[in-house]
């Protein structure tokens, strides 16, 4: 068993609740961990009050044990299957910009190649033209990648360039040992390799060495600018909001380049600009011929090891379900907390108790079609804001019934969410979010609206601070359409 911390057993454990509602995890462990092609991939060995399950880190999937009973034949597969699925349109714009990245390592590995083919000084001179050349081109490849000064030095301007990104992707005196190991390495193998190429008494010992220097400095520094050229913060570095959105732009100085850059919905941050190199001539990462299909199956004879050829069949499984798996939570936040009005809609609606949204703060803003205000669980990115509401276990084929009442698509929009229950794990379950364009802060709500949210909030028991605040503390208006208030107020004395 391998250690795990909480925060990876309590995301292994929501995936897997996610994916398999219908389950009770009774132990889950890591169990192996194995990094390809620098991605991570973590192996949990999950048991439940039915079966065992595989689930595998590294684009997260699971894998049932019946049909997977061998740990690394699941590994391998979901491996594989990770390296071939389709790359989405923006992943692969992703990938464009570090194409250029490629011909540094093969740089890289032709110097070493001339290491091995060295043997007098003129061809440990070489190693060192090599060593200095891939070091130039790793420069030359970060400045084509992204926007790093508006006064750059001359391209070839080694130790310039090596302040600048160093500067950049590690900034501030909490990261000035990182930023001097790698400036180091950087400078070593830059001033090594010169010696190198100029000595008069190299050696092939020597010509090693520059080759190990430089394989340590471009280690260190690609993995640094990748992480910066690919990454996005988790929330704005200036105001703290999460609303990032990409925004894309010329830029004067290269015409005919689009560039794209991270920008705070909230306060107008932007990051660095990367540039989409060459998205008109470069082929594309995954190239495929024949007929295009959707048609997709699932195997039914469980990979227990490597077969050959005389060995006896392997019995199919019988009880295989291919497809996503359907949503059967839901969270309530606002009128539908109060049972027999959610019932109304889905009948085989059952409370599973209170649960809370971090990151939201519940809000009377949600333009109806009877011109009132209904509640939305407004985004808000700071942790300290929370809805608190009511979990509902449902039947799916309800959905489509409580979708329409909902008005999904038409002022609400259907949302995977994460809540924490009651019982402190974390689920990802169906809510509805108002729609950006449906929302209108001068609107109130009707009163037998309001009493609809607190009469489910006082069903079930919410804290009474968060009533009081958040649901009584809130001004609402007499619907003037009598018959309706009357209609609605009857829901609520039959409940």
């Amino acid at each position: 068993m391998l250690k795990a911390t909480e925060d990876e057993i309590e995301s292994v454990r929501e995936y897997f609740e996610w994916q398999a509602p219908d389950l009770e995890v009774t132990f889950m462990q890591k169990v192996y961990s194995e990094a390809v092609l620098n991605t991570r991939h973590d192996v949990w060995d999950i048991h439940t009050n039915k079966d065992r399950w595989w689930v595998i880190t590294g684009n997260t999937n699971l894998y049932s044990q019946q049909q997977f009973p061998n740990m690394d034949l699941a590994l391998t597969f979901h491996i594989g299957l990770i390296l071939r699925v389709p790359r989405t349109e923006e992943q692969q714009l992703d990938d464009q910009r570090l194409i250029p990245f490629g011909a540094v390592y093969q740089q890289m590995e032709e110097a070493g190649a001339a290491v091995t083919q060295a043997h007098n000084l003129a061809g440990y001179q070489a190693v060192g033209v090599r060593c200095r050349e891939t070091l130039l081109a790793l420069i030359a490849a970060a400045q084509d990648a992204a926007v790093w000064t508006d006064a750059p030095p001359k391209r070839a301007d080694f130790r310039a360039w090596t302040e600048i990104i160093c500067n950049d992707l590690m900034p501030g005196e909490s990261n000035k040992e990182r930023r001097g190991a790698t400036k180091g390495a950087l400078e070593s193998a830059w001033t090594f390799s010169n010696w190198l190429t100029h000595s008069k008494s190299a050696t092939w010992v020597d010509a090693d060495m520059a080759h190990g220097m430089l394989q340590h400095a471009i280690g260190m520094a690609s993995s640094l600018i990748l992480r910066g050229l690919r990454g996005v913060p988790e929330a704005c570095p200036k105001c703290g909001s999460p609303h990032l959105e990409p925004e894309q732009g010329e830029n004067t100085a290269a015409p005919g380049v689009l560039f794209e850059r991270p920008r705070c919905t909230d306060c107008g941050w932007a990051g660095r600009p990367v540039p989409i190199l060459g998205l008109d001539k470069l082929e594309p990462i995954i190239t495929r011929e024949g007929e295009d299909t959707d048609e997709h199956g699932i195997m039914t004879a469980p990979l227990r090891a490597l077969r050959r050829p005389g060995d006896p069949p392997v019995a199919p499984l019988t009880d295989t379900q291919p497809g996503p798996p359907e949503l059967t939570e839901y969270f309530a936040y606002g009128s539908n907390m109060a049972t027999a009005r959610l019932q109304k809609r889905m009948p085989n609606a059952k409370p599973l108790g209170v649960a809370t949204l971090t990151g939201h703060a519940l809000r009377f803003h949600k333009r109806s079609k009877d011109n009132s205000a209904k509640c939305d669980a407004y985004a808000t990115g700071d942790n300290g804001d929370a809805v608190i509401g009511v979990l509902f276990k449902f039947d799916p084929a309800e959905r489509s019934a409580l979708d329409a009442a909902e008005g999904a698509g038409k002022g609400y929009d259907a949302k995977i969410v994460t809540v924490t229950n009651g019982q402190g794990r974390r689920r990802k379950v169906l809510t509805y979010l108002a729609s950006q364009g449906a929302i209108d802060d001068a609107l109130k709500p009707y009163t037998w609206y309001k009493d609809h949210v607190l009469a489910g909030a006082r069903e079930h028991d919410l804290p009474a601070d968060y009533v009081a605040d958040c649901i009584e503390a809130v001004a609402a208006v007499e619907d003037p359409d009598g018959a309706r208030d009357q209609r609605e107020r009857a829901v609520l004395t039959a409940g």
